[in-house]
């Protein structure tokens, strides 16, 4: 892959798992790659790390593409919420007291998401179906935080059979790559 000259600040590059190179801050459709987000988000530990144990951003989207599922979402809003957190594999994940705080970083990620709904083909999700992937991600939350953070009260965890402790050590990235490739084989999307 020939790298693209670019001005700076988009001149800021990082390199990926794959291979490529990714410019945060002129994020293109081309340098967007499964296998990166899978890899990334897999090892990126949610809540900033202040779990009982080690809770990876990749299985937390796995588990809101699975909450989708059982609302009986659409493939494509399922392939919405596995994707939801995929800007962090790139820039990390900040936890939502700072990030609110941080308009750059939230555009930042706004245009990384938008690449990668251009990478897999798929128009950027509407406000409406954007709320279900966000309700499904409340919804995962009061669960993950009754499960690895017990002294957080944030509302009544739903009845869920996740087993987030065993979850967290079986390959993630290799489990989020599988889950992706069977929701864009049922929908109209392409891997990128």
């Amino acid at each position: 892959m020939t790298p693209t000259p670019r001005s700076e600040p988009h001149a800021a590059v990082m390199n990926t798992v794959s291979g490529r190179e990714f410019r945060p801050f002129d994020p293109q459709p081309e340098d967007i790659a499964l296998a990166d987000i899978a890899h990334g988000l897999s090892n990126i530990c949610r809540c900033s790390g202040q779990t009982r144990e080690f809770y990876s951003v990749g299985l937390h989207s796995l588990y809101v593409s699975r909450e989708l599922a059982a609302s009986d979402e659409s493939a494509r809003i399922q392939l919405y919420g596995l994707l939801h957190d995929a800007p962090e594999a790139y820039v990390s994940d900040l936890v939502s007291p700072v990030k609110r705080h941080l308009e750059r970083y939230r555009e930042i990620e706004g245009a990384i998401l938008e690449a990668v709904w251009t990478a897999f083909d798929l128009p950027a999700p509407t406000d409406e179906v954007w709320e279900r992937v966000h309700e499904a991600d409340v919804r995962l939350r009061r669960y993950e935080f009754d499960t690895l953070l017990p002294e957080v009260v944030d509302g009544e965890p739903p009845d869920r059979s996740y087993d987030l402790a065993a979850d967290s050590h079986r390959d993630v990235a290799a489990t989020f790559e599988s889950r992706a490739r069977d929701l864009v084989a049922r929908t109209d999307a392409e891997l990128p």
